[in-house]
Protein backbone atom coordinates (compact mmCIF):
# COMPACT_ATOMS: atom_id res chain seq x y z
CA UNK A 1 0.00 0.00 0.00
CA UNK A 2 1.94 3.25 -0.99
CA UNK A 3 0.82 6.32 0.88
CA UNK A 4 0.77 9.71 -1.07
CA UNK A 5 2.86 11.16 1.63
CA UNK A 6 5.71 9.30 2.76
CA UNK A 7 8.35 9.43 5.62
CA UNK A 8 11.37 6.89 4.16
CA UNK A 9 14.46 5.94 5.98
CA UNK A 10 17.37 6.93 4.57
CA UNK A 11 19.64 4.28 5.11
CA UNK A 12 17.57 2.26 2.52
CA UNK A 13 14.35 3.83 1.44
CA UNK A 14 12.16 2.07 3.69
CA UNK A 15 8.66 3.59 4.29
CA UNK A 16 8.58 4.36 8.18
CA UNK A 17 5.06 5.97 8.21
CA UNK A 18 2.58 7.25 5.11
CA UNK A 19 -0.97 9.14 4.93
CA UNK A 20 -2.68 8.77 2.15
CA UNK A 21 -6.63 10.21 0.90
CA UNK A 22 -9.26 6.95 0.65
CA UNK A 23 -12.65 7.01 -0.74
CA UNK A 24 -14.73 3.70 -1.81
CA UNK A 25 -12.33 3.40 -4.83
CA UNK A 26 -9.34 2.49 -2.93
CA UNK A 27 -7.32 -0.45 -2.97
CA UNK A 28 -6.40 -2.71 0.18
CA UNK A 29 -3.93 -5.02 0.88
CA UNK A 30 -1.78 -6.56 3.59
CA UNK A 31 1.02 -4.53 4.90
CA UNK A 32 3.83 -4.59 7.92
CA UNK A 33 2.74 -1.74 8.86
CA UNK A 34 0.32 -0.30 11.89
CA UNK A 35 -2.73 1.46 10.40
CA UNK A 36 -5.46 4.22 11.73
CA UNK A 37 -7.93 4.32 9.35
CA UNK A 38 -10.52 7.92 9.47
CA UNK A 39 -13.90 7.47 7.78
CA UNK A 40 -14.57 11.03 7.64
CA UNK A 41 -17.55 11.12 5.74
CA UNK A 42 -20.30 8.29 4.62
CA UNK A 43 -20.56 4.72 5.54
CA UNK A 44 -18.51 1.44 4.53
CA UNK A 45 -18.92 -1.97 4.68
CA UNK A 46 -15.68 -3.11 6.76
CA UNK A 47 -14.40 -6.92 5.65
CA UNK A 48 -11.81 -7.94 8.43
CA UNK A 49 -10.92 -11.62 8.28
CA UNK A 50 -14.46 -13.83 8.31
CA UNK A 51 -16.07 -10.62 10.03
CA UNK A 52 -18.12 -7.88 8.64
CA UNK A 53 -19.29 -4.47 10.02
CA UNK A 54 -21.20 -1.75 8.75
CA UNK A 55 -19.73 1.70 9.57
CA UNK A 56 -21.40 4.85 10.11
CA UNK A 57 -18.81 8.11 9.63
CA UNK A 58 -17.29 9.44 11.88
CA UNK A 59 -15.30 6.55 13.20
CA UNK A 60 -11.35 5.80 13.51
CA UNK A 61 -9.99 2.31 12.97
CA UNK A 62 -6.80 0.54 14.39
CA UNK A 63 -4.91 -2.30 12.50
CA UNK A 64 -1.85 -4.52 13.43
CA UNK A 65 0.90 -5.13 11.03
CA UNK A 66 -0.26 -8.06 7.81
CA UNK A 67 -4.07 -7.29 9.37
CA UNK A 68 -6.46 -8.35 7.05
CA UNK A 69 -9.20 -5.42 6.44
CA UNK A 70 -11.27 -3.99 3.29
CA UNK A 71 -13.64 -1.17 2.74
CA UNK A 72 -16.47 -1.01 0.87
CA UNK A 73 -19.08 1.78 0.35
CA UNK A 74 -19.61 5.69 -0.74
CA UNK A 75 -16.92 7.22 2.18
CA UNK A 76 -13.98 9.17 2.49
CA UNK A 77 -11.14 9.79 4.76
CA UNK A 78 -7.72 9.21 5.36
CA UNK A 79 -5.00 6.14 5.71
CA UNK A 80 -2.22 6.66 8.47
CA UNK A 81 0.55 4.45 8.11
CA UNK A 82 3.55 3.53 10.65
CA UNK A 83 5.95 0.90 10.87
CA UNK A 84 6.75 -0.53 14.26
CA UNK A 85 10.99 1.25 14.18
CA UNK A 86 9.20 4.98 13.72
CA UNK A 87 6.52 4.25 16.73
CA UNK A 88 6.43 1.22 18.75
CA UNK A 89 3.02 1.40 21.03
CA UNK A 90 4.67 -1.49 22.95
CA UNK A 91 7.69 0.44 23.69
CA UNK A 92 5.91 3.60 24.92
CA UNK A 93 2.65 1.63 26.82
CA UNK A 94 3.24 3.63 29.88
CA UNK A 95 2.90 7.07 28.02
CA UNK A 96 0.07 5.51 25.23
CA UNK A 97 -1.86 2.90 26.61
CA UNK A 98 -3.39 1.56 23.46
CA UNK A 99 -1.94 -1.89 22.99
CA UNK A 100 -4.81 -3.93 24.09
CA UNK A 101 -7.69 -1.39 23.61
CA UNK A 102 -7.36 -0.17 20.21
CA UNK A 103 -4.31 -2.46 18.80
CA UNK A 104 -3.89 -6.18 19.39
CA UNK A 105 -7.45 -6.97 21.15
CA UNK A 106 -9.44 -9.74 19.57
CA UNK A 107 -12.47 -9.38 21.93
CA UNK A 108 -13.96 -6.28 20.53
CA UNK A 109 -14.55 -4.51 17.03
CA UNK A 110 -11.33 -2.71 15.77
CA UNK A 111 -13.19 0.75 15.63
CA UNK A 112 -14.11 3.81 17.77
CA UNK A 113 -17.20 5.76 16.83
CA UNK A 114 -16.58 9.38 17.28
CA UNK A 115 -19.60 11.63 18.24
CA UNK A 116 -19.23 15.39 16.88
CA UNK A 117 -16.81 16.36 19.42
CA UNK A 118 -14.50 13.76 19.21
CA UNK A 119 -14.83 13.94 15.20
CA UNK A 120 -12.94 17.49 15.79
CA UNK A 121 -10.61 16.77 17.69
CA UNK A 122 -9.51 13.45 15.46
CA UNK A 123 -9.47 16.03 12.36
CA UNK A 124 -7.16 18.31 14.66
CA UNK A 125 -4.68 16.00 15.24
CA UNK A 126 -4.64 14.25 11.80
CA UNK A 127 -4.74 17.65 9.78
CA UNK A 128 -1.26 18.44 12.21
CA UNK A 129 -0.08 14.97 10.62
CA UNK A 130 -0.73 15.26 7.14
CA UNK A 131 1.08 18.54 7.29
CA UNK A 132 4.03 17.56 9.13
CA UNK A 133 4.51 14.37 7.15
CA UNK A 134 3.81 16.61 3.87
CA UNK A 135 6.19 19.56 5.43
CA UNK A 136 9.77 20.26 3.80
CA UNK A 137 11.18 21.29 6.80
CA UNK A 138 12.93 18.44 7.89
CA UNK A 139 13.40 20.16 11.30
CA UNK A 140 12.33 17.99 13.91
CA UNK A 141 9.70 16.36 11.50
CA UNK A 142 9.56 12.80 12.34
CA UNK A 143 9.41 14.16 16.14
CA UNK A 144 6.61 16.28 15.65
CA UNK A 145 4.74 13.47 13.54
CA UNK A 146 4.83 11.05 16.27
CA UNK A 147 4.03 13.83 18.58
CA UNK A 148 0.57 14.08 17.02
CA UNK A 149 0.16 10.59 16.50
CA UNK A 150 0.48 10.03 20.23
CA UNK A 151 -2.23 12.78 21.06
CA UNK A 152 -4.88 10.75 18.33
CA UNK A 153 -3.91 7.90 19.99
CA UNK A 154 -4.57 9.05 23.54
CA UNK A 155 -8.00 10.79 22.72
CA UNK A 156 -8.66 7.36 20.90
CA UNK A 157 -7.80 5.16 23.61
CA UNK A 158 -9.85 7.25 26.01
CA UNK A 159 -12.83 7.12 24.09
CA UNK A 160 -12.44 3.41 23.45
CA UNK A 161 -11.94 2.54 27.22
CA UNK A 162 -15.46 4.12 27.60
CA UNK A 163 -16.98 2.88 25.31
CA UNK A 164 -16.53 -0.72 26.52
CA UNK A 165 -17.05 0.15 29.95
CA UNK A 166 -20.33 1.29 28.70
CA UNK A 167 -20.92 -1.87 26.27
CA UNK A 168 -20.31 -4.20 29.43
CA UNK A 169 -22.55 -2.33 31.75
CA UNK A 170 -25.41 -3.08 28.84
CA UNK A 171 -25.03 -6.89 28.61
CA UNK A 172 -27.51 -8.75 29.66
CA UNK A 173 -27.27 -10.09 32.96
CA UNK A 174 -25.88 -13.78 31.86
CA UNK A 175 -23.96 -12.71 29.01
CA UNK A 176 -21.70 -10.32 31.04
CA UNK A 177 -20.09 -12.71 33.28
CA UNK A 178 -19.85 -15.63 30.89
CA UNK A 179 -18.08 -13.66 28.41
CA UNK A 180 -15.49 -12.34 31.28
CA UNK A 181 -15.19 -16.32 32.41
CA UNK A 182 -14.53 -17.19 28.59
CA UNK A 183 -11.87 -14.28 28.04
CA UNK A 184 -10.00 -15.32 31.36
CA UNK A 185 -9.82 -18.70 30.27
CA UNK A 186 -8.70 -17.85 26.70
CA UNK A 187 -5.96 -15.57 28.17
CA UNK A 188 -4.47 -18.37 30.65
CA UNK A 189 -5.29 -21.76 28.44
CA UNK A 190 -4.91 -20.47 25.13
CA UNK A 191 -1.21 -22.02 25.01
CA UNK A 192 -2.29 -25.54 25.35
CA UNK A 193 -6.30 -25.59 24.74
CA UNK A 194 -6.49 -25.68 21.47
CA UNK A 195 -10.12 -26.66 20.98
CA UNK A 196 -13.15 -25.03 21.43
CA UNK A 197 -14.79 -27.90 23.64
CA UNK A 198 -11.84 -27.10 26.14
CA UNK A 199 -13.43 -23.97 26.99
CA UNK A 200 -16.96 -25.05 27.03
CA UNK A 201 -16.05 -27.82 28.94
CA UNK A 202 -14.25 -25.54 32.00
CA UNK A 203 -17.38 -23.45 31.89
CA UNK A 204 -20.02 -26.09 32.31
CA UNK A 205 -21.83 -25.20 29.17
CA UNK A 206 -21.96 -26.71 25.99
CA UNK A 207 -20.09 -25.86 22.62
CA UNK A 208 -23.03 -25.10 20.74
CA UNK A 209 -23.78 -22.56 23.50
CA UNK A 210 -20.26 -21.26 24.14
CA UNK A 211 -20.51 -20.95 19.86
CA UNK A 212 -23.78 -18.60 20.30
CA UNK A 213 -22.14 -16.55 23.44
CA UNK A 214 -19.02 -15.52 21.05
CA UNK A 215 -20.64 -15.45 17.67
CA UNK A 216 -23.63 -13.04 19.62
CA UNK A 217 -21.28 -10.49 21.65
CA UNK A 218 -17.58 -10.97 19.83
CA UNK A 219 -19.40 -11.52 16.19
CA UNK A 220 -16.69 -14.70 16.25
CA UNK A 221 -16.33 -18.42 16.38
CA UNK A 222 -14.67 -19.73 19.62
CA UNK A 223 -11.95 -21.18 17.25
CA UNK A 224 -11.14 -18.12 15.61
CA UNK A 225 -10.92 -16.08 18.59
CA UNK A 226 -8.65 -19.22 20.04
CA UNK A 227 -6.57 -18.79 16.51
CA UNK A 228 -6.32 -15.08 17.03
CA UNK A 229 -4.70 -15.45 20.52
CA UNK A 230 -2.18 -18.05 19.26
CA UNK A 231 -1.23 -15.53 16.42
CA UNK A 232 -1.27 -12.46 18.42
CA UNK A 233 1.61 -14.37 20.69
CA UNK A 234 3.28 -15.53 17.72
CA UNK A 235 3.35 -11.57 16.79
CA UNK A 236 4.78 -10.30 20.33
CA UNK A 237 7.62 -12.92 20.37
CA UNK A 238 8.65 -12.54 16.87
CA UNK A 239 8.51 -8.86 17.01
CA UNK A 240 10.01 -8.48 20.39
CA UNK A 241 12.71 -11.54 20.98
CA UNK A 242 15.39 -13.36 19.35
CA UNK A 243 13.16 -16.87 19.78
CA UNK A 244 13.31 -19.29 16.87
CA UNK A 245 10.17 -20.36 15.01
CA UNK A 246 10.74 -23.58 16.90
CA UNK A 247 11.30 -22.19 19.99
CA UNK A 248 8.30 -19.94 19.94
CA UNK A 249 5.86 -22.82 18.40
CA UNK A 250 7.08 -24.67 21.38
CA UNK A 251 6.61 -21.89 23.98
CA UNK A 252 2.47 -21.85 22.00
CA UNK A 253 1.71 -25.68 23.00
CA UNK A 254 3.09 -26.78 19.10
CA UNK A 255 5.36 -29.64 18.76
CA UNK A 256 5.52 -29.25 15.45
CA UNK A 257 6.79 -25.85 14.23
CA UNK A 258 5.16 -25.90 10.86
CA UNK A 259 2.03 -26.44 12.17
CA UNK A 260 2.29 -22.77 13.98
CA UNK A 261 3.41 -21.56 10.79
CA UNK A 262 0.30 -22.72 8.80
CA UNK A 263 -1.77 -20.92 11.51
CA UNK A 264 0.09 -17.55 11.51
CA UNK A 265 -0.21 -17.63 7.26
CA UNK A 266 -3.71 -18.39 7.28
CA UNK A 267 -4.57 -15.11 9.77
CA UNK A 268 -1.43 -12.88 8.19
CA UNK A 269 -1.02 -13.91 4.76
CA UNK A 270 2.67 -14.06 5.63
CA UNK A 271 5.25 -16.75 7.75
CA UNK A 272 6.20 -16.59 10.55
CA UNK A 273 9.91 -15.67 9.50
CA UNK A 274 8.37 -13.34 6.65
CA UNK A 275 6.66 -11.41 9.49
CA UNK A 276 9.74 -11.17 11.27
CA UNK A 277 11.89 -9.94 8.27
CA UNK A 278 9.43 -7.25 7.33
CA UNK A 279 7.86 -5.90 10.50
CA UNK A 280 11.54 -6.66 12.48
CA UNK A 281 12.65 -7.00 15.91
CA UNK A 282 12.18 -4.65 18.70
CA UNK A 283 13.98 -5.43 21.79
CA UNK A 284 11.79 -4.00 24.87
CA UNK A 285 13.99 -2.75 27.72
Amino acid sequence: MEAVHTIRREADGALLAGMRVIDGTSEWRRAPLYAVVHLRSGSAVLETGQTTFTLQAPVLLFFTPYQEYTFHGGFSGSHLSFHGDFYCIEKHRHEVACNGVLFNNIYTPPFVPLDEEQAASADKYLTLLRESITSKDDLAREDLVIAHLKILLIIATRVKSRQIEETLTQLPPDAGPRLAEFHQLLEAHFREWKKPAAYAAAMHITLKALSRLTGKYLSKTPSALIAERVVQEAKRALHFSHLSVKEIAAALGYDDPLYLSRVFRKQTGVSPREFRQQVGVTILV
